[in-house]
């Protein structure tokens, strides 16, 4: 039996939610909000690459959650990190210390919001004859002898927000509630008025792919956005990267991409391949050590 298709002209789809990847990013770097998976054995360059990346990308306030973060301060001096940013793994609160955060940030804004129309509405009561005045109202915006209008520390947008989870193999947060938040990621902090979400990228340096030995769960690995992925020795890992990527490339391809890196023999320690899994338009789905587009 052959089958051919007829166009319903009466049933017509339209784009009703918010953008999976809202905010604008350099020309050559990825999307945001974005899960990141850097995979690799200790020591070959996970942390010096996320770290970069970071620096690079456009983000107002980054998140690291490790246990290992004063060791690696010097790398990270140029990210501006708050001290009551930095999270440790094994705190049973990390997870709702990451949400916080970013709910916060929103509550901020939608004071911001709020304020500002409070602070019209003083204004052009104070412009018009006989009008009534709040004290509580006057009171909210006068500072320094005169009226002000309110302030918001990143100037009335919503923040870019980035979460590094580095050195966390074998600590308490590799467990459901962060499987919870990377399914959740673009969610997190959102508006009363249905507008886009906050949300978090998330950046999260493992040394095994797969569940075993406290790794990564299948859960955070079928929402990964994008995958590093430094040699390994390790076949069956490989095997499943390939088949679990297989809903974006064929396995061979995939295999192709790592042997055409790591079968060179000028090929180093640090050398990786970069998978986009949400390349944008004119974008090589493959990299090598990001800066590169294999094309």
């Amino acid at each position: 039996m052959t089958f051919h298709t007829k166009k319903i002209k009466s049933i017509q789809y339209k784009d009703l939610g918010n953008a999976g990847f809202p905010i604008e990013t350099p020309p050559d770097h990825i999307r945001l909000h974005s899960v990141m998976l850097a995979v690799a054995k200790p020591r070959s360059g996970k942390t010096f690459f996320i770290t970069n990346l970071l620096r690079m990308m456009p983000f107002d306030r980054i998140i690291i959650v490790s246990s290992t973060f004063e060791s690696n301060k010097k790398m990270m001096a140029n990210l501006n990190i708050n001290d009551k940013d930095v999270i440790d793994p094994n705190d049973p609160d990390a997870i709702k210390k990451i949400i916080d955060i970013v709910e916060g940030e929103r509550d901020d804004l939608v004071k911001y919001i709020e304020d500002k129309r409070r602070y019209k509405m003083l204004m052009s009561k104070i412009s018009s004859d006989n009008a009534h005045f709040d004290d509580d109202l006057l009171m909210a915006f006068y500072r320094n002898g005169s009226f002000e209008p309110p302030q918001h520390k990143w100037g009335g947008r919503k923040p870019t927000i980035g979460v590094f989870i580095d050195d966390a193999q074998n600590s308490k947060i590799m467990g459901p509630k962060l499987s919870n938040l990377v399914i959740k990621h673009r969610h997190i902090g959102t508006f009363p008025d249905g507008s886009r979400a906050i949300g978090v990228s998330l950046f999260i340096a493992v040394q095994n792919y797969t569940s075993q030995g406290n790794g990564l769960p299948k859960s955070i690995r079928g929402n990964a956005t994008h995958l590093a992925v430094w040699k390994t020795g390790n076949k069956k890992e490989l095997d499943l990267l390939a088949l679990e990527q297989s809903g974006n490339c064929e396995p061979d391809i995939f295999y192709n991409a790592y042997n055409y890196i790591f079968d060179n023999p000028e090929a180093t320690a640090h050398d990786f391949l970069f998978v986009d899994l949400a390349a944008k338009d004119g974008h090589s789905q493959f990299r090598k050590n990001y800066d590169e587009f294999m094309i």
